[in-house]
């Protein structure tokens, strides 16, 4: 019998709603601009002052989404969720790998790096247009649908669609 998905569900929008009441909404892109930030800091070191209680920068773009803030204070709830999505990753790859219902790679595309290469970059294209309408795949997908933001239903609407046909592509 296969495990259902309806309460792995309920439970994934149980801590999508405690984040956004609690913290803010979940994404991730935002820390790209901010870890670029942190970098352009080191080279100017006035890239980000603050002013009273504000950070503000020169860059326009560090203005938006609290980046400026998050350059100067870069400890914060993002970081530790990249953090944590990379060792639970890891951790889920060990410890459910011989696991009868987790999917195992495509023997093809683990020994094709073309195919890797390939869907490394359609990623970063995917990331790039996720931060172009404001977000993330996860931010939009998950946190902008729960919010009924214009843009993230417009973008999981697109996005669908795309992501089942190249995945039927790249499984053939």
């Amino acid at each position: 019998m296969k495990p259902s998905w309806i309460p792995k569900g309920l439970f994934l929008g149980f801590v999508f709603f405690v984040s956004i009441l609690l913290v803010k909404p979940i994404g991730i892109s935002t820390q790209y601009s901010v870890t670029s930030g942190i970098i352009h800091s080191v080279v100017e070191k006035d890239i980000v002052v603050q002013k009273g209680k504000e950070y503000i920068s020169r860059i326009d773009y560090y203005n938006q989404d609290g980046i400026a803030r998050s350059i100067a204070n870069p400890y914060n709830f993002s970081m530790v969720f990249i953090a944590g999505v990379f060792i639970g990753g890891t951790l889920g790859r060990i410890i459910f790998l011989k696991n009868k219902y987790f999917i195992k790679e495509n023997e093809k595309l683990e020994k094709d790096s073309i195919s890797r290469m390939r869907l490394f970059i359609g990623g970063v294209i995917l990331l790039y247009g996720a931060r172009m309408a404001g977000g993330c795949t996860s931010g939009h997908m998950m946190s902008g649908v729960m919010q009924l933001s214009l843009s993230s239903i417009i973008f999981t609407i697109v996005l669908f669609p795309i992501a089942i046909f190249i995945a039927k592509k790249v499984g053939e």
